[in-house]
């Protein structure tokens, strides 16, 4: 019946449906098929889809009997529960469903699972570096079943050479291309000299292939694994400065349409402590700016405290406003919040951690922890429902059917 209405008007009806079911609908005939697998057609669904679609969040969480942190990394075993799961972006932060995710070799991967490294237009960015640096990595569009496994970076270490590595994940609207980031901090050279340095690749899901880049300036130190955040078609990490008597933090940027590194100062309060401090970055609620967490353990309860900044205007470091502080909680005020994410209502996802229990700050064994939601303003915590597990990520997520026109991604 469709087929007899005129052609725009069929697409608006077609626009308007799950990518779940327009998978459905390329079985139906092959004029529907060529229609939903048009280049064109899959970035109008994506833009109706971002205009008008649910707000969801990805969430990934796993537990295990043992769970051994270092600053972003965690280390596990091969025994382990692992879940992906979409919830709608709701006060009730109900489940909308469960996601499967690519199963690779296990014996190719370092690691017993994969790092979301980061959510974009409907795509997933995979990274085999959850605990040791692995060479894996995975596009994916869990909505529609389909991946992309990328080549082996060109960037490679010796055994003997430590380094960190980070990774960014976003999309470059100038040529409609998805780019993958990969920022290698070496940590001493092959001759023992304490100086760092930081290498950067980029790969572009449109060439299928890794670009090397010479090294980034300034940038002496990042961790394995540092959170990243898109935002205004620039990628976002947090990096230290080292230089002759002092340091300092700051957020290395790149954008990915220029492909230019910068840099944007962060609040003057925050000095290098690694001992006993956490930084990480997350985009603001509507997405258009940058939030910063900064998390403190110190050994009195007076030194534990998650402080919640947000750029008020994009770029512009004196508008940087903190927005509240929260203090460990619980019985013995042992419990201190560890912030995740922003939801697009303005509130902030977080778990419940133990310090007391979690006998270091950078490396411990955790018990599984809740999820919370609370308002910045009025510093109520409302719980989600999720618990038990000892690690959690979140991100927000958009269907769409990206992928579903290159050849070279594969089902699963």
């Amino acid at each position: 019946m469709i087929d007899s209405f005129p052609l725009e008007i069929s697409q608006d009806i077609l626009f308007r449906l799950p990518p779940k079911c327009l998978i459905k609908c390329t079985l139906v005939c092959k004029s529907w098929r060529s229609l939903i697998k048009n280049r064109n057609f899959i970035r109008t669904h994506l833009s109706y889809n971002n205009r008008h679609g649910t707000p969801l969040l990805l969430l990934h969480c796993i537990t295990r009997d043992s769970c051994h942190t270092y600053a972003y990394q965690v280390f596990l075993d091969e025994e382990r529960e692992e879940r992906y799961s979409l919830h709608y972006d709701n006060p009730t932060f109900d489940e909308y469903c469960k996601l499967e995710f690519p199963i690779v070799d296990v014996e190719k991967m370092c690691n017993p699972c994969f790092r979301v490294v980061g959510t974009c237009n409907g795509l997933v960015c995979l990274a085999d570096d959850l605990g040791a640096d692995g060479n894996i990595f995975v596009i994916c569009n869990p909505s529609i079943r389909k991946l992309v496994t990328l080549p082996e970076p060109n960037v490679r270490m010796k055994s003997n050479v430590r380094y960190n590595v980070s990774i960014g994940f976003g999309f470059d609207a100038n040529t409609n291309d998805y780019k993958v980031v990969r920022l290698v901090t070496l940590l001493y050279d092959h001759l023992g000299d304490p100086e760092k340095r930081t290498v950067a690749e980029v790969y572009s899901l449109a060439a299928g292939s890794w670009r090397s880049w010479r090294h980034v300036s300034r940038v002496s130190r990042m961790d394995a694994c540092t959170p990243q955040a898109f935002v205004n078609g620039t990628l976002h990490w947090q990096a230290v400065c080292e230089t002759k008597g002092a340091s300092y933090h700051f957020i290395l940027t790149f954008d990915l349409g220029s492909e230019l590194f910068s840099e944007i100062m962060m609040p003057e309060i925050f000095k290098p402590s690694p001992s006993n401090q956490q930084l990480q970055l997350s985009a603001s609620g509507d997405g258009k700016s940058i939030a910063l967490f900064w998390r403190v353990y110190g050994l009195y309860m007076d030194d534990r405290l998650l402080d919640i900044w947000v750029m008020k205007e994009y770029g512009v470091p004196e508008s940087w406003t903190k927005l509240t502080t929260l203090w460990a909680v619980g019985p013995e005020q042992s419990l201190l919040p560890k912030a995740l994410c922003f939801r697009k209502t303005g509130e902030v996802v977080l778990e419940l951690v133990d310090e007391d229990v979690c006998h270091y700050f950078w490396l411990f064994t955790c018990p599984g922890h809740g999820l919370y939601s609370i308002d910045p303003v009025s510093t109520e915590f409302k719980y989600l429902g999720i618990s038990g597990y000892k690690y959690y990520t979140i991100e927000s997520y958009e269907e769409s059917l990206v992928l579903l026109d290159m050849d070279n991604a594969v089902s699963y």
